[in-house]
């Protein structure tokens, strides 16, 4: 039997908290409401919620079942509502699906000024090493912009990765890391 997720608005809420557990185990998807980073899944006691990215993320790979007013959508549905209330959904939700598949944990990077904060181990267990900036492969990117994102990832202590994203067949991303060195 597959997890019930229920969505509102641009969320998606798993209310049975043993498939909570479950889900925030085998991956950290979601956020538990009500704690900040569990750091494990017995410390799940309400609901999860999932991001629309994370939600279709779990769809296509058949975790969840995503239900709208008493009906069941499919990917295609999920798709749709997420172009609709994130703006560059297509590239957020294709770099978010390339780094999960390589094996990180993948979260918001929004108190970071990024898209994604990126982890090796998971929230809770460790900070996150890396912050994310999505950029679509056709825009300019201006020498102030690209400072404020290095400014940003250097006070927080993170390393700053660009997903730059071609959405254009063949679809491909290209991830420069940036590293500040003291000279």
């Amino acid at each position: 039997m597959s997890i019930k997720g229920y969505l509102f608005g641009d969320k998606i809420v798993i209310f049975d908290i043993n498939d909570s557990k479950k889900l925030y185990s085998t991956g950290f998807y979601g956020k538990p409401l009500g704690i900040n980073k569990p750091k494990k899944a017995e410390d799940i006691k309400y609901p999860l919620e999932l991001s629309l990215i994370e939600g279709l993320y779990l769809l296509k790979k058949g975790e969840i079942e995503v239900i709208y007013n008493g009906n069941k959508l499919n990917e295609n549905d999920l798709y749709e509502i997420g172009r609709k209330n994130i703006a560059r959904f297509d590239s957020l939700f294709t770099v978010y699906s390339d780094l999960r598949n390589k094996g990180f944990v993948v979260r918001s990077g929004i108190k970071f000024g990024a898209d994604f904060a990126i982890y090796t181990l998971g929230p809770g267990i460790e900070h996150a090493p890396y912050v994310v900036i999505v950029l679509d492969a056709n825009s300019t990117l201006l020498a102030n912009e690209l400072m404020s994102f290095g400014r940003v990832s250097h006070s927080t202590r993170k390393k700053l990765i660009l997903a730059i994203v071609n959405m254009l067949p063949p679809k491909n991303i290209r991830y420069v890391m940036f590293k500040w060195v003291k000279l």
